[in-house]
């Protein structure tokens, strides 16, 4: 909860893809909310009330993921709406003449993007959330101590830029 308010402030893709392992972990855990509070938020070093506190938001997701059907796969709706509002500012900012930036850090993301789309098993609903599924693999892929390629560093790379660049702009349409 803490970390989720602070990137959901400062960075919407981190945000996302934060969520995205809380989502995870949860499911990890089956919704056992005792575990959860033993195993996870037992280690956060925060007074009782707050410990509370955060408890209760993992226990409204758990929830919220229950109540829309995504205990096995899948994300709620409103990280879904989130990326779809990212994808719509991303296809602004490609329609902007002043956003030369952005065009040129989309352009090295395209074939990237294309090359991902064809290798997936799963069916991205644009190009967003394609990257952010692109990082978020490439995360879990670290964490396992999995062999990543020269190729796909890179391909992550790329991907964090757009998505670095496209959060900075989506926090100044959000703080305007």
């Amino acid at each position: 909860m803490l970390i989720a308010k602070k990137k959901r402030k400062e960075n919407i893709a981190e945000y996302i893809i934060y969520m995205w392992q809380v989502e995870d972990t949860i499911r990890a855990f089956n919704f056992d909310m005792d575990e959860i509070e033993k195993q996870i938020i037992s280690g956060y070093n925060q007074p009782e009330e707050l410990r509370k506190e955060i408890c209760e938001w993992y226990s409204d997701l758990a929830a919220l993921m229950k109540s829309e059907k995504v205990e096995k796969s899948g994300h709620v709706r409103f990280l879904k709406n989130l990326v779809n509002d990212m994808n719509h500012l991303h296809l602004q900012l490609l329609k902007d003449p002043a956003e030369p930036e952005y065009s040129r850090i989309y352009g090295e993301a395209l074939p990237l993007i294309r090359e991902m789309n064809t290798r997936q098993q799963w069916r991205s609903e644009n190009e967003i959330e394609t990257c952010l599924t692109g990082v978020y693999i490439y995360y879990l892929m670290r964490l396992r101590k999995r062999e990543i390629s020269a190729a796909t560093e890179e391909a992550m790379k790329v991907f964090v830029r757009l998505l670095g660049l496209l959060s900075a702009k989506y926090r100044e349409r959000e703080e305007a």
